[in-house]
């Protein structure tokens, strides 16, 4: 079966089964066919996630911690200087320097996502579930929040229908920048251990998102441009027809935990933003 024919499935599937608006797994569809005066759709949704900028670090082991909420630094420095391409510096997981990274644990296969031993233990009591595993993004690990694969299938990049949509509002003053970021797999295609970070990732801010806007395109996915003449291995897994060996660049939509990526985050670039909150539905 082609990858866009699991992603019809599953979504298929995702509107069938009926939820509760505060469970942990995309249960019930929301239909979020018309908005509420604060943004937020119409429709329960499925979970929601708050992320806290604070201005000391927090020191406390945060591990299972199901509160709804990750602590982030109020003011962060790991801005993405290459949007759509690489970006090592600063950003390489392991390094010490994960501060306002959150790493994203497949709920549904636990396929190329983080490798932490804590993702794994979470998944087995929470399949196919919404929910935070360590809550505590201003330390060097960086934050882990689970989620359910939106793409089903190894492959997201020849097309697919994402079983759920997110939604933010930032509910305090200041800003910040969203990006969804990944490591190459297994160390790197050409022996370095490269992060790319998407060009389509979103700024928020009270100016931007005083009511809630939808922000699906910017986190389920990175948008990249990979030159198969100097990334050669790696335009091979992900594109194996022509446009991946014609010595061009190509841009890819690349859904999260699709196989030739692991580590998968969200890089969270706070400039004091004190409050974001993000909210899950069903699609519908």
């Amino acid at each position: 079966m082609s990858s866009l024919a699991r992603c019809a499935a599953a979504f298929v599937l995702a509107g069938a089964v009926a939820l509760g608006a505060c469970s942990d797994g995309p249960t019930t569809p929301a239909t979020p066919s018309s908005l509420l005066g604060n943004g937020f759709p119409e429709g329960g949704h499925d979970y929601s996630l708050h992320l806290i900028g604070v201005p000391k670090d927090k020191t406390a082991t945060m591990d299972n911690n199901s509160g709804r909420r990750i602590f982030v630094q109020l003011e962060s420095d790991n801005t993405v200087t290459d949007p759509g391409g690489k970006n090592n510096d600063g950003l390489t997981k392991g390094g010490g320097d994960d501060q306002n990274h959150i790493y994203l644990c497949n709920s549904s296969t636990g396929e190329h996502d983080v490798n932490d031993a804590r993702c794994d233990t979470w998944r087995a009591t929470h399949a196919g579930a919404f929910g935070v595993i360590d809550a505590n993004a201003t330390d060097g690990d960086g934050a882990i929040f689970g989620l359910p694969d939106p793409c089903a299938g190894a492959s997201s990049t020849d097309g697919c229908t994402p079983t759920y949509r997110i939604w933010a509002r930032a509910l305090t003053a200041g800003s910040a920048t969203l990006t969804t970021c990944a490591d190459e797999k297994d160390a790197g295609f050409d022996g370095e251990d490269d992060v790319w970070c998407g060009s389509n990732g979103i700024t928020l801010s009270r100016q931007t998102a005083r009511k809630a806007i939808e922000v699906t395109s910017s986190l389920l996915y990175m948008t990249i441009s990979v030159n198969d003449a100097t990334d050669p291995d790696l335009a091979a897994c992900i594109d194996s027809g022509p446009n991946g060996s014609d010595g061009a660049a190509d841009e890819y939509d690349v859904y999260l935990f699709d196989n030739c990526f692991e580590n998968y985050f969200w890089n969270y670039d706070n400039n004091g933003l004190k409050n974001l909150e993000l909210r899950f539905y069903a699609a519908g």
